[in-house]
């Protein structure tokens, strides 16, 4: 069982002539062993670099990276015992799915020919590979090569693991058992893992905590609980949750409500001082349809599925829409009159200037 810690870490890239860019802007992260961390966040927030200073295939700006208390940072790659599933699969065309597998275990001399295939066929009862062992990666299927792929990290037995969107190139049924497969995989064998994406679902099934990233900067870390029901900003607020959560601006008018517009007032969760601008942000499960008491609204448009509806709304004097999960029997038409009201204490307020939570 293994420990992670990451030190003030950062990354700054740096060319001539051109303005230097902080990819990762000091992370200080201590992963328990047998922990997944999820690693979140858009494109280009800094997520696979420092996955990828962890694997020691990016060089370190500045701060620290410790494995059970000691820094690898002057180690190389291959003396780190880091294990990583890339996002592109990586494999060996002209070998097989086998001599993939055991392709680093004789390359670092690390076991006998009778134990590399002993590992072998462990590892691939273990990632359901067992049956095309003699295939080669051109015959594979996009959820086959990711079972290789991970499979390979791991049959070198890693201190950490590392995967790299392991997930995005597999289509919604294909993602969906993988998904699963992966969660059993990693809880069975134990490894400290951290896994990078941009997928809120894939985080948010898979990972004991979310580290929430923007800009280089962790946002906030929590269980996946507490990032989607506790979050601390705006953007953490915005980027978990599907659909989105509403986020309507007003003004605390002192009494325990904002003021959105002259026409709409909703409660607030906490006491803000009047005159002071927020953000309400109210998610379309926590919003329900009533009969004349609530929010009055317009229908926009409503889509009916088979667990539940979603219907966009304009609120009376508010420029935002408004979307609310409906129960599956309802059925609204466009311009239909609607009123809708939140639970106050599942509603979230947020400084306007600064985004942060004032819960």
């Amino acid at each position: 069982m293994t420990e992670l810690e990451l030190r003030d870490l950062r990354k700054t890239y740096s060319a001539r002539g051109r303005p230097s860019v902080d990819a990762v802007r000091g992370i200080d992260l201590t992963l328990r062993s047998g922990e997944l961390l999820g690693l979140l966040g858009p494109s280009g927030c800094g997520k696979s670099t420092t996955l990828r200073m962890i694997a020691g295939l990016e060089t370190v700006t500045g701060g620290d990276i410790l494995v059970d208390g000691s820094s690898v940072i002057a180690r190389p790659a291959q003396q780190r015992n880091i294990g990583v599933a890339f996002e592109n699969y990586a494999l060996y065309p002209p070998l097989t799915v086998a001599e993939n597998l055991a392709f680093g275990l004789k390359a670092r001399r690390r076991a006998e020919r009778g134990d590399v295939d002993h590992k072998v066929k462990e590892i691939a009862e273990r990632v359901d590979l067992t049956a095309i062992l003699d295939a080669r990666p051109a015959g594979l299927s996009s959820g086959q090569k990711q079972r290789v792929s991970l499979a390979r990290a791991l049959i070198r037995e890693p201190d950490v693991l590392l995967l790299d969107e392991p997930l995005s190139h597999l289509d919604a049924a294909q993602r969906d058992t993988t998904r699963r497969e992966l969660k059993r995989i990693q809880k069975d064998l134990g490894h400290t893992t951290i896994l990078v994406t941009h997928d809120q679902e894939e985080a948010l099934s898979l990972a004991d905590r979310i580290a929430v990233m923007k800009d280089g900067v962790i946002q906030q870390l929590g269980t996946p609980y507490e990032i989607y029901d506790s979050p601390a900003n705006v953007f953490v607020a915005d980027f978990v949750g599907e659909p989105a959560i509403n986020l309507l601006p007003g003004v605390a008018d002192g009494d325990g409500h904002a003021r959105l517009s002259d026409a709409a007032r909703v409660a607030l969760p906490v006491p803000v001082p009047a005159g002071r601008e927020v953000v309400v942000g109210i998610r379309p499960e926590d919003l329900a349809l009533t009969g004349d008491d609530g929010l009055p609204a317009r229908v926009l448009a409503h889509e009916p599925l088979l667990e539940s509806g979603i219907a966009t709304l304009a609120l009376d004097g508010v420029e935002s829409p408004l979307v609310v999960l409906t129960d599956p029997d309802v059925r609204l038409a466009h311009d239909d009159r609607v009123h809708v009201t939140a639970e106050t204490h599942l509603t979230h307020v947020f400084d306007a200037e600064t985004g942060d939570s004032l819960r």
